[in-house]
């Protein structure tokens, strides 16, 4: 095992990265531009089908529990054949024809894989349970293949549609999720003076880890969705198209998204930003939606669409790709490609871009910065609760304010929630800079239970208790050295970690 610091540690990253990049770009050269991207999009259309339909498109437990613990790497083929004959009764034919051949595929794959030492990659493909998360985990790196397809494939060789999986994941686990491991070294490599790279036969490994996803591997926000519905009022939600239970995934399943998402920001005037016309443009892209999923627009009316919409120039390079590498790609949200005179989409890609872009237009807002640290308040508290602790509702004490303060045995826990916007898109796009950023937020935390300590009579003389503890925690993800600083996608290891 060789261990590389400083210059030659960044240096060893970088050029890993760069031929990782283009390992993939080779690998797809060979093909055919449009039939790699119509074979790909529907290969994610059947993957997200995969994930979505037992964990929410199925109401019947006993079929579910079937689904979820049917094993991949001893496939039963009466079960099989069972399960495709209910799956078409229930959501149509090509739905359980799509469904079976993930499966399949998912038990193919699995076995090149353990064939070629990736034993960790085939674990995940055990079971129908163990896809779905192995799938969700690497939906980014999908998207990202996506996205590339245009400008990477120069051949003439056909994407066979039902090889999709042999011909690209191999790529994913072996390319794709070492470039994002490296990545997050490499920023941690500028954070820590003390980083350590070790380099062995088997890959890179760190003295250092960084763990920035929530979970279902989604990107932290400052207020999600849910969360901003929870607060809404009855009377306040928009009336929504209905939509054939038959169908996982639909346009008018986005057109409702589109309108609840309006909704549950109204008080922003979302609507009102750049966001309206986008959603605009959105639903209008929706009349040229193909079997409720495929979206393909000729490039002459697709620019007609933009111009009707009012979308501003600035942001018209964020809805079609235009990219060519694949770590440029990571932590793209743009929902539509461009192969020859034809854009191309899916109702899942815009669901994706209009989420994302959602909170691009209201993280600058002060209202909404404000509102969202009070509803990031009430989930520390709602998650120290389920942990034992008692939340109490002190805001204020002699006048000084605290954000959140709980008991457990004879301990106050004085926890500061910093809900300060980190861009993860920056690891990849700018490591140093994202690295000064992120040392600026660990010394202002540092701060920040400085000064609560100061004050921390005030809690004992309130509460009777002599011992207090002072947490921070990070609605999003920050490395640092200190022990009191913990990130929400942390939150379950407060009680182990503070109180054990």
């Amino acid at each position: 095992m060789k261990e590389l610091v400083g210059e030659a540690a960044e240096s060893l990253i970088r050029s890993q990265i760069a031929a990782h990049s283009e390992g993939i770009k080779k690998a797809l050269a060979p093909f055919d531009v449009r039939s790699a991207v119509t074979g790909w999009l529907d290969t994610i259309r059947a993957i997200e089908e995969f994930i979505n339909l037992p964990l929410y498109a199925i109401d019947d437990e006993e079929l579910e529990r079937a689904i979820v613990e049917m094993r991949l790497d001893r496939l039963d083929p009466v079960k099989l054949r069972s399960l495709r004959s209910e799956l078409a009764k229930r959501f149509g034919e090509g739905l359980a024809d799509r469904f079976v051949k993930t499966i399949v595929q998912s038990m193919a794959i699995a076995q090149a894989f353990r064939q070629n030492g990736l034993f960790e990659a085939a674990a995940g493909l055990q079971t129908v349970a163990h896809a779905i998360g192995y799938f969700q985990s690497r939906r980014r790196h999908f998207v990202a293949l996506l996205y590339l397809l245009p400008h990477a494939c120069r051949g003439r060789q056909p994407f066979a549609r039902m090889d999709s999986m042999n011909q690209l994941l191999p790529h994913v686990e072996h390319s794709g999720m070492t470039i994002v491991g490296l990545q997050h070294k490499l920023m941690l490599a500028n954070v820590f003076p003390d980083f350590r790279l070790f380099v062995g036969s088997d890959g890179f490994t760190g003295n250092r880890d960084f763990q920035p996803l929530d979970h279902f591997f989604l990107e932290p926000e400052r207020a999600s969705l849910l969360e901003m519905q929870s607060q809404m009022e009855s009377g306040d939600r928009p009336d929504l198209e209905d939509v054939d239970p038959r169908l996982v995934f639909s346009a008018a399943e986005v057109r409702n998204d589109l309108r609840v998402i309006e909704s549950a920001y109204a008080e922003f005037d979302l609507a009102g930003s750049t966001f309206g016309s986008v959603a605009k443009f959105l639903e209008a892209c929706l009349v040229f939606c193909r079997d409720d999923y495929f979206v393909e627009i000729d490039a002459a009316k697709f620019d007609e669409l933009l111009d009707q919409a009012g979308v501003q120039m600035n942001i018209r390079n964020r809805i079609v790709h235009s990219g060519s590498g694949y770590v440029d790609s990571l932590d793209e949200y743009t929902p539509f490609v461009t192969v020859g005179a034809v854009c191309y989409s899916t109702v899942t890609l815009m669901t994706r871009f209009a989420y994302n872009w959602k909170s691009v237009c209201l993280n600058r807002v002060r209202r909404f910065q404000i509102r969202a640290g009070f509803i990031f308040e009430e989930s520390v508290k709602e998650a120290l609760s389920k942990q034992g602790f008692t939340v109490s509702d002190v805001k204020r004490i002699n006048r000084r304010e605290f954000d959140v303060v709980a008991t457990l045995g004879d301990t106050i826990y004085n926890v500061q929630c910093k809900n300060n916007l980190v861009d993860l898109g920056r690891i990849a796009a700018d490591p140093a800079l994202f690295a000064r950023y992120n040392r600026q937020l660990d010394r202002y935390y540092a701060k920040a239970l400085s000064k609560e300590e100061a004050r921390e009579e005030l809690l004992r003389g309130k509460f009777g208790f002599s011992k207090v503890m002072h947490v921070v925690v990070s609605r999003f993800p920050v490395a640092t050295d200190n022990p009191r600083v913990l990130p929400f996608n942390q939150i379950k290891y407060f009680r182990p970690k503070f109180a054990a």
